[in-house]
């Protein structure tokens, strides 16, 4: 470790620059809260931007000077600084942690629970041991060395057999090895967990060189496919990869998984863990949790096939490099202008030509005739009329200062929220006539309405009414209004 590469580390490390910015308690705090403590590998920008919003207004509280500006601008400004990761899965972006941040939440996690955890010296004695000797046996190619540990393990087992057949007792670990070693498991699955993003990274790094090379289009596709097949077994002929594909085959396998489950319901159990809530959580969570890691890495595995059948349509590959001259005549044109660059551009857009489809015009039907009727020479009863203003007075009103400050209200806290997450947000008994003064609203404030799309709005049984309604609209998107 010399001093050139801690400098250089020091200088282009993420995980440096984020321990070192003035909102690293924040940052870290709002990241472990989302990710690590709900056990989230990745979070849609609808459901992150909110929280986040909410974490700021929480700190506003204790700490008026922290987060001031835009949840918006912080996402971005941490993706650009890559402590979060930011890729579009379905229809909106989704966030991940970068791997720069995993290393500051390992950091922390062991540097603030040094002194709230006792070091297990004797455990991790045993443990130091036994790698070792396993080591020395496990390294041997001669049959002779096994077989001599294998003959000392019968004779132990059967001796100890023999004993309790005897009658003799059992003696357990003592309390404080049970947690010395449940505390070593707990934190080998958090390291465990962080180290994913490592493999993960080396695929991207991959990919990336193939789509860059592509686009460079300098290499033929033999060339840069060679490269990528070669990158990717160099991978997994490493250390790392050859653990994780190694790792894979064994979560995968059902009857590891059932091991595992058994175990961990056992752990659960034992009274001398009563007290470590935390890691019996991360634990009963384990399985789950590795799948899903393991399923993220896979994707990017995924891609990286994608990329590549991509690199072997030769249709795809002409495009690819009929688009990589123009970029390089482009930028060999702007090259040659850079000492005097033009002073006045612009662009002449002809608009005058109007396009239209006679099939866009509906169909010629008749006006709607409607009866009259003459109520001149009808006469009502006052009590009839007395039930009719009563109807009236009972009639539903609609509160349009309350719906649009409850729009006004989630849209702060929320993206784009749809009319039925504006009802359930409000809270209050809604019905049809409130559907309806959404549906105005929406077209008066100039809100974001989706025609060729709908969404179910469930009513539920009111006190004049018992029936439960089923209302289909149109799908409205409530946008920020700018005053």
């Amino acid at each position: 470790m010399d001093v050139s590469r801690l400098l250089t580390y020091f200088d282009l490390s993420p995980a440096i620059r984020l321990l070192k910015a003035n909102s690293a308690p924040f940052v870290v705090a709002f990241l472990m809260r989302r990710f690590k403590e709900s056990r989230a590998i990745t979070i849609p920008h609808s459901e992150l931007l909110p929280s986040l919003a909410a974490f700021q207004e929480e700190m506003q509280e204790s700490y008026p000077e922290a987060l001031l500006d835009k949840p918006e601008t912080y996402l971005t400004d941490w993706c650009d600084k890559h402590w979060l990761r930011r890729k579009v899965e379905a229809a909106e972006p989704v966030y991940q942690l970068a791997p720069a941040t995993e290393e500051v939440v390992e950091f922390l996690d062991l540097a603030l629970h040094r002194e709230v955890k006792f070091i297990g010296t004797e455990s991790r004695l045993r443990m130091i041991m036994e790698l070792l000797d396993q080591l020395t046996i496990g390294a041997s190619d001669d049959p002779a060395v096994h077989l001599e540990r294998l003959r000392q393990d019968k004779a132990r087992i059967e001796q100890e057999i023999e004993r309790l057949d005897r009658g003799g007792g059992v003696t357990p670990f003592p309390p404080t090895r049970i947690r010395e070693q449940f505390a070593m498991a707990v934190d080998e699955l958090k390291k465990l967990q962080s180290d994913f993003r490592g493999v993960e990274e080396k695929f991207k790094e991959i990919t990336q060189q193939v789509q860059q090379r592509q686009v460079q289009g300098l290499d033929s596709r033999g060339g840069i496919l060679g490269q990528a097949l070669d990158s990717e077994d160099a991978l997994k002929l490493e250390d790392q990869g050859v653990s994780f594909f190694a790792f894979l085959e064994f979560i995968q396998s059902p009857q590891q998984q059932e091991r595992l489950e058994a175990i961990i319901h056992t752990i659960s159990r034992l009274p001398d863990l009563v007290e470590q809530p935390d890691g019996l959580e991360v634990v009963r969570h384990m399985v789950p949790v590795l799948l899903s890691e393991a399923e993220k890495v896979l994707q990017t595995t995924r891609r990286l096939s994608a990329t590549l059948r991509r690199l072997l349509d030769t249709r795809a590959q002409h495009e690819r490099r009929r688009i990589a001259e123009l970029l390089q005549r482009i930028q060999a044109f702007a090259a040659s202008m850079s000492a005097d660059p033009p002073r006045d551009l612009s662009l002449e857009i002809d608009d005058g030509l109007g396009i239209a489809s006679p099939f866009s015009r509906t169909n010629w039907a008749p006006a709607v005739e409607y009866e009259v009727l003459d109520l001149a020479e009808k006469t009502f009863e006052h009590s009839h009329k007395l039930e009719a203003y009563r109807e009236l007075a009972r009639l539903h009103p609609i509160d349009w200062i309350g719906l649009r400050r409850q729009i006004a209200a989630i849209v702060s806290r929320r993206s784009q929220p749809s009319i039925a997450a504006v009802l359930e947000d409000w809270g209050a008994a809604a019905g049809l006539i409130d559907i309806v003064g959404l549906l105005e609203i929406a077209r008066e404030d100039g809100h974001l309405v989706a025609h060729d799309a709908t969404e179910e709005i469930v009513l539920p049984p009111r006190e004049n009414d018992h029936r439960t309604l089923v209302v289909t609209v149109p799908l409205v998107s409530f946008v920020r209004r700018e005053d």
